[in-house]
This record gives C-alpha cells, sequence and structure tokens, in this order.
C-alpha cells in the first residue's frame, strides 16, 4: 500500500467527516484520514490503487478543492 496525500480547503471537521463518508463509500477498500493540525489541512489515503481521479470528482462535486502533493 501507499499513501496519497492532498492539499484542501476544508474548513470544519463536518465538512470533513462528510467527505471522508463519500469517499469511503465509492473507495471502501482505503484508509482515510484528515490532518487539521497541518493548516494545509491535509487529507491522506492509504490505498493500493490509483484513485486520484476519483477523489478530484468527490472534492469537485462537493465544491471543494484538492491538490495531490507530490511524494
Amino acid at each position: 500500500m501507499h499513501i496519497e496525500a492532498y492539499k484542501t480547503n476544508v474548513r470544519t471537521k463536518k465538512d470533513a467527516s462528510l467527505l471522508v463518508a463519500l469517499l469511503q463509500f465509492i473507495i471502501s477498500d482505503c484508509i482515510i484520514n484528515f490532518d487539521f493540525k497541518n493548516r494545509e489541512r491535509i487529507l491522506r489515503i492509504e490505498t493500493n490503487r490509483d484513485i486520484q481521479e476519483m477523489v478530484y470528482g468527490v472534492f469537485t462535486k462537493q465544491g471543494f478543492y484538492c491538490k495531490k502533493l507530490n511524494p
């Protein structure tokens, strides 16, 4: 498994919980969490496959921004 990290504009834990729930519904075979201690509100996803387009799709549809960070 590898970890993908995304910089986001999510401001509240409520919004983060909603996004995590939506992502887990679509990508059920991964581990997802937000780091609110980091001011860039990093989303981390532990996965075995390419999920970038699915993540972008969920964020865009919900009105949020995210950008994949390079390892």
